[in-house]
């Protein structure tokens, strides 16, 4: 039989096919090299940039920087977060408390990073570990709000000089035992609460990752780093420390007459008018501490109060009325404007009988309080939570109006400090939480700038304003910074040192084209009104002087630039501040390289290089140097019409130029109310069962800010008072 040769051909390869087929299928794993995946977002301070290495899906390293981030807050989020990431096999974790603007950059770029990768992650959840420390009592140190060479914190009732704290730390094995907290040179009313309520945390949950105390954040960081010090000496690991708490899944509910958001002056005062008048009140506040800004300013207007008829005073709320209107030319709401002057004189007799004490001051308008957290803790104490129909909430955030069927507000949703949800209802709800001076986004909105220096409350984020916006409120036409009367710097803290008085000497002032822009004396004579306003037009500017002004400044201060009769005239006409008169002595050298440091300073052995170093359009620059010391010569500023005293020779190398921006503290405006503090809507009607005050309320201000001292205090008392009045008598 003969086979056919391409039958047989086929078979085998049939063959073939079928053994491959019928065969185990072996599987060949080719290894994923590892790819760097890197992207930015916005920081506190600056970029933020994170850096991802990637190998068969898992996470390899992880690496976070910012060059500008604060070394103390925003640098340890960057190295918590990372390395939290690279446990967890995740971008998914937990911001760092303290540090939220700079945690949330680390996400965002983190985000960014993965998303170009295109892999998914799969999350390892990971138990904390066990400490592992030398049984024994350690210490370690730290400053908190306040360093060695601050020259504010005295202002405020710190010590002076200020020393660090110090933390003693017990430990045993694989536990901390106590923590004690000692030598505080931090401000009285900001440190205890991080004493009384932080401290026993890290104790109970065993970690540094805790929440801080808002409203006392860098007292809270202050402790928190030395303590970790302490910790580190007993041998634990600085990132094992600040395992994560878990959140708490509990939800309450209260039911009350009224519920006042913000537990600062205008809350405050609110929560007692509400309960003097029958109410029953629940304030939620969202920081440690009731009081706000109001516990650090130190006095309020009170015409016609019986302290300043006593006094001598004859300044009338009519008289007020009238400098107020010729001042902001009726752009201001004058109905409410006169409602609040009107009250002004009782509200200041009011407070009194509760436990203020006062001084009138001469112009026979303002008293003076003295700054401190007492005389709100007192509201409190013995009036407002001495009811049992009353409760303080604090370290509790409102993030939500709650509103019934009919779109009617009925009450406030809350989160506090531990993740537990509240939920207040009640027949009338008053915001007043500050405004938004803690908030770039808000700001850069409203304002149409963020590079400010805020000496405020960062827990001032327009919480408030939000929440009334929710519910259908118009905005105020009037919402801007409220500036202060020094510069500062937005990158570099100024504020609480020497160099923020720089523009306090009617010193050469320029924009960022290098020309001049005002008359600098205006930020002595006037620095609230002329001088905020000024240098509200230019954001940034420099002031400019040469080396005979940076040695008299160090050794005399800025009194030194001007003859005793000079001096002497603009203490006793223009309340040239003594503080800003001191001699920089050795801060003059350690304040110009921080700030040369952060871009914010250059000097030069020529004019014309300093120019190219500050980024000046050098020609025109030039231009405008030959003529200003033209006006020195001739004693004439025939630009700005400077006063001679302050056409301060520049001619002496090298020269000096300083970045500076406006400081503010806070906001001024807010939504739309009328004199009842009623929020109204966008067709200014009342929104039913509404109330702002203070710094959310807007109408009381026009642009600039007012002259007269205490006027944001004022606001702040008697605003929060009518909303509290009328609140009460609404739920009747």
């Amino acid at each position: 039989m003969k086979i056919n040769r391409n039958y047989v051909i086929v078979l085998l390869i049939l063959c073939t096919i079928g053994l491959i087929a019928c065969s185990p299928k072996v599987e060949t794993s080719v290894p994923q090299k590892e790819e760097t995946y890197t992207a930015k977002a916005a920081g506190f301070a600056g970029d933020v940039e994170v850096s991802l290495i990637i190998k068969d899906g898992k996470l390899v390293s992880v690496k976070a920087t910012g060059e500008k981030e604060t070394p103390d807050l925003g640098g340890k989020a960057l190295e918590i977060l990372a390395a939290n990431m690279l446990a967890e096999n995740s971008i998914d974790v937990d911001v760092m408390s303290g540090a939220t603007m700079t945690s949330n950059a680390v996400l965002e770029a983190a985000k960014l990073a993965l998303s170009e990768s295109k892999i998914t992650l799969q999350k390892i959840e990971s138990a904390n570990e066990a400490f592992s420390f030398t049984p024994g009592t350690y210490t370690g140190e730290a400053y908190g709000k306040w360093d060695k060479d601050s020259k504010e914190g005295y202002r405020f009732g710190s010590p002076n000089p200020i020393t660090p704290m110090l933390a003693t730390v017990t430990v045993e094995k694989d536990k901390i035992v106590s923590i004690n907290i000692t030598n505080i040179s931090e401000t009285p009313g900001f440190y205890e609460p991080v004493l009384e309520n932080m401290v026993p945390e890290i104790i109970k949950y065993q970690t540094l990752g805790v929440d801080t105390i808002s409203g006392c954040t860098m007292t809270s960081k202050g402790v928190i780093q030395a303590v970790e010090q302490a910790l580190v000496k007993a041998g634990g690991d600085p990132v094992k420390l600040y395992s994560k708490v878990e959140a708490s899944n509990e939800v309450e509910e209260y039911h009350t007459d009224v519920v006042v958001i913000g537990g600062g002056g205008s809350g405050s005062v609110a929560a007692l008018a509400a309960s003097e008048a029958g109410a029953g009140v629940i304030v939620l506040e969202k920081t440690g501490k009731v009081g706000g800004m109001s516990v650090l300013t130190t006095g309020f207007i009170a015409p016609e109060s019986q302290v300043q008829q006593e006094n001598g005073s004859t300044v009338t709320s009519k008289d007020l009325f009238d400098e107020f209107t010729n001042y902001n030319y009726g752009t201001a709401n004058n109905l409410l404007v006169k409602t609040i002057l009107d009250k002004a004189g009782s509200t200041a007799d009011w407070l009194i009988e509760h436990g203020y004490k006062v001084k009138p001051s001469a112009n026979g308008i303002t008293v003076d309080t003295g700054k401190g957290q007492e005389k709100v803790d007192n509201l409190y104490k013995n009036y407002i939570t001495k009811s049992s129909a009353n409760k303080l909430l604090p370290q509790t955030r409102a993030d939500e109006l709650l509103f019934d069927e009919n779109n009617k507000v009925v009450g406030v949703h809350a989160i506090k400090k531990d993740g537990t949800e509240v939920n207040v209802y009640a027949d009338a709800v008053i915001i007043a939480t500050g405004g938004f001076g803690g908030n770039k986004e808000m700001l850069k909105k409203y304002t149409g700038s963020d590079r400010y220096w805020l000496s405020g409350l960062e827990a001032s984020s327009g919480d408030g304003i939000n929440l009334a916006l929710s519910a259908g409120a118009d905005l105020s036409p009037e919402l801007f910074p409220h500036i202060t009367e020094f510069a500062a710097n937005a990158d570099v803290d100024f504020n609480d040192y020497y160099f923020k008085y720089l523009n306090y000497a009617g010193l050469l002032q320029l924009n960022s084209s290098g020309h001049r822009f005002m008359n600098e004396e205006w930020c002595i004579t006037q620095p609230l009104a002329k001088g905020a306003s000024s240098i509200r037009t230019v954001g940034s500017f420099w002031v400019v002087f040469d080396q005979n002004t940076y040695d008299t400044i160090k050794e005399k201060g800025l009194s030194g630039l001007f003859t005793s009769e000079e001096t002497e005239f603009l203490k006793n006409e223009h309340n040239w501040r003594p503080r800003a008169l001191d001699p920089f002595g050795d801060l003059m050298e350690i304040e110009m390289n921080r700030a040369k440091e952060a871009g914010a300073a250059y000097s030069a052995d020529t004019l014309e290089d300093l120019g190219k170093e500050a980024g000046f359009t050098v020609d025109e620059y030039m231009e405008e140097m030959k003529r200003y010391q033209a006006f020195i010569e001739k004693g004439i500023d025939e630009d700005f019409n400077k006063n001679s005293m302050f056409l301060t020779p520049i001619d002496k190398s090298p020269f000096y130029a300083v970045r500076m921006e406006p400081a503010i503290f806070g906001t001024l405006g807010g939504v739309r109310v009328d004199e009842k503090m009623r929020v109204l809507n966008e067709d200014l009607k009342p929104i039913a069962g509404l109330y702002a005050a203070g710094q959310d309320a807007g109408g009381m201000y026009g642009y600039p800010y007012y002259e007269t001292p205490g006027t944001t205090q004022g606001y702040a008392y008697n605003s929060g008072r009518i909303a509290g009045e009328h609140a009460a008598e609404f739920i009747k």
